[in-house]
């Protein structure tokens, strides 16, 4: 007693403050530690996701059934040049032939359902538009050739561009020019065939794809598969000059029914002969 009470009184009640403190800290410390479940679950997530990135890429990732977007990792056998020509098509249930014009057989509501529903590969969409398109596949160069291509789809695509995005990159460098030509793709439909899809493919099942499960792969397969029935309803077995002759006579129609009904303004269709 008689050694503390020649202590300075500043020293003692600072001791005291800095022990009660202290006291006082560690419960509420202690209440942000992961508890042992906590750290448990968080390993075993780590392992999945590494299991997850360790698998093998394949054609036609299962369609997801989780309430969020079915995110497609990059395709690594599309970053190869020769994909284009060498990539396996026709092999499962899809009918296609990489050779030669397109058939009635090939361009079946069957087909359009299998492109929706991701049981293709994405070049077998591709090459199933390409060939639409009138690009020709020469199997002794192995290469796409444009000879009886559209003109106007020529000129701006001499080569058939990836419409889908096979690589599964979408980066603004990798992916500007499958996003662009999809896009012309999509304006090349006329206002009365755009919802040829849900026409077609509804009495099939199919109810289309919901908001939050939409991806970039999704979305461009859904408007592939809508302008080949649009090609296979209205362009599919005419040469370019009988086409040309058919849209003629079709805008005097229009021209003709338009001053009879008054005028009713429709977005232009940047057609692609």
């Amino acid at each position: 007693m008689l050694l503390l009470s020649r202590l300075p009184f500043a020293f003692i009640f600072t001791t005291l403050l800095q022990n009660s403190v202290a006291f006082q800290l560690q419960p509420s410390l202690k209440q942000y530690e992961q508890p042992a479940a906590w750290k448990q679950a968080s390993s075993i997530l780590f392992a999945a996701e590494e299991k997850a990135a360790a698998a093998n890429d394949c054609d036609c990732p299962p369609v997801s059934k989780s309430d969020g977007p079915d995110i497609l990792k990059p395709y690594l056998p599309a970053m190869d040049p020769k994909y284009y020509v060498k990539g396996p098509v026709g092999q499962d249930k899809f009918i296609l032939s990489r050779s030669g014009p397109p058939t009635s057989e090939e361009l079946s509501n069957d087909q359009m359902l299998k492109i929706v529903k991701i049981e293709c590969s994405d070049l077998e969409v591709n090459t199933l538009v390409w060939k639409c398109m009138g690009y020709r596949f020469n199997e002794e160069t192995e290469e796409w050739g444009s000879d009886e291509v559209f003109p106007n789809w020529r000129e701006k695509y001499p080569t058939p561009p990836d419409l889908i995005g096979m690589k599964r990159v979408y980066e603004r460098d990798v992916d500007q020019i499958s996003l662009r030509s999809n896009q012309a793709l999509v304006r090349s439909i006329p206002v009365d065939n755009k919802q040829s899809l849900k026409k077609e493919l509804i009495p099939l099942g199919w109810t289309g794809y919901q908001y939050k499960e939409l991806t970039p792969n999704k979305t461009r397969r859904a408007q592939c598969a809508n302008w080949l029935i649009f090609y296979r309803e209205e362009l599919f077995g005419y040469t370019v000059e009988e086409l040309r002759e058919r849209r003629r006579l079709k805008k005097e129609a229009e021209e003709k029914a338009k001053q009879e009904a008054g005028d009713e303004w429709k977005p232009p269709v940047k057609e692609v002969f």
